[in-house]
C-alpha cells in the first residue's frame, strides 16, 4: 500500500479541498477503487480484497438469499423465515472472503471468490461464485453487487467501451475543473480507461444498466500495484457517481 508519510499528504490535502465543497461522496475520498493486498488470516478491513463486504448471494433449489451487510447476514428463501444472523468470524484473501454466522438456533457459513459465475436457472452473469453452507449443508451460488444483471436473452450487449454521454473531466467543484492541476480528486473518462490522481483503470467489459447507468470491469494499475474491480456509473444531469462497493464518488462535469 502506500507509504506512511504519503498517505498522511494525501489525507491531508483531501480534508483541505472537502471544506466548503459540495460533494456528497464521504470526505477523503478519491473515487478510485482500492488496490488488493495481502491475505490476512482473521477480518481482513474493507479495501484488502477484491471481494466487497457488502453483497448478495443467491442460490437455486433450495433458493436462499444472503445478504452480506458488514457485522450482519440476513438469511432468507423460499418457505424460511428471514433471519439476521450476527457473524462471528470473518477471513479474506487476496480474491475470496468467508463469514461464520450463528443465531436463532442456525450456523451460517459463506464463501464468496471473484469468480464468473452464472445463475443455474436463468444463465444471468454474476461477478462472483459462492458457496451457502445452511447447518452443514452447502449450495453452489452467485453473488452480485447493486442492480444484478439480467439473463443474457434480455440483457444488453456488453463490450468493452464507456458510452458517449459519460466521457469527459469530472471534478470536484467549477475551481477544480479550472485549475485541474491543482486537484487530486478528479477522474477523467475515456472511452476505454478511467484515470484516477494515481491510478488508471482500463476497461475489460461494461454492461448497460439504463440511460444512464453502466457496470464496469477494470483492471486497475497505480503505485506499483493491479487489481480489478467492478464499478456502477450513473449520471443525473451534469453529476457523475461512481460506486465502488457501497462508497459513492460523486463528481460534476467540466467544461470542455
Amino acid at each position: 500500500m502506500y507509504r506512511a508519510d504519503r498517505v498522511a499528504t494525501m489525507l491531508g490535502l483531501l480534508m483541505l479541498g472537502s471544506c466548503g465543497g459540495g460533494d456528497d461522496s464521504p470526505a477523503g475520498n478519491t473515487g478510485a477503487p482500492t488496490p488488493v493486498a495481502a491475505a490476512t488470516p482473521t477480518a481482513t478491513p474493507a479495501g484488502t480484497s477484491s471481494v466487497p463486504d457488502r453483497l448478495t448471494v443467491t442460490t437455486n433449489e433450495p433458493f436462499y438469499s444472503v445478504r452480506i451487510d458488514g457485522d450482519v447476514l440476513t438469511l432468507s428463501g423460499v418457505d424460511l423465515p428471514t433471519r439476521r444472523l450476527p457473524v462471528v468470524d470473518h477471513g479474506g484473501e487476496a480474491n475470496a472472503r468467508e463469514w461464520t454466522a450463528k443465531g436463532e438456533g442456525t450456523t451460517l457459513k459463506l464463501r464468496v471468490v471473484r469468480a464468473s459465475c452464472a445463475d443455474d436457472m436463468s444463465g444471468a452473469p454474476r461477478d462472483f461464485a459462492a458457496t451457502v453452507t445452511v447447518d452443514g449443508r452447502s449450495v453452489r451460488g452467485c453473488g452480485y453487487v447493486g442492480t444484478p444483471a439480467p439473463p443474457p436473452e434480455e440483457a444488453p450487449v456488453a463490450s468493452n467501451h464507456i458510452p458517449a454521454q459519460f466521457v469527459g473531466s469530472w471534478n470536484r467543484d467549477a475551481a477544480a475543473c479550472a485549475d485541474p492541476a491543482a486537484s487530486v480528486e478528479g477522474v477523467r473518462v475515456t472511452p476505454d480507461e478511467l484515470w484516477f490522481h494515481e491510478s488508471v483503470g482500463t476497461v475489460k467489459r461494461m454492461e448497460p444498466l439504463g440511460p444512464d447507468h453502466i457496470r464496469l470491469i477494470a483492471d486497475y494499475d497505480g503505485e506499483g500495484q493491479q487489481w480489478t474491480a467492478t464499478q456502477t456509473l450513473r449520471i443525473s444531469g451534469d453529476r457523475l457517481t461512481i460506486m465502488t462497493g457501497d462508497q459513492p464518488f460523486s463528481r460534476i462535469r467540466c467544461p470542455k
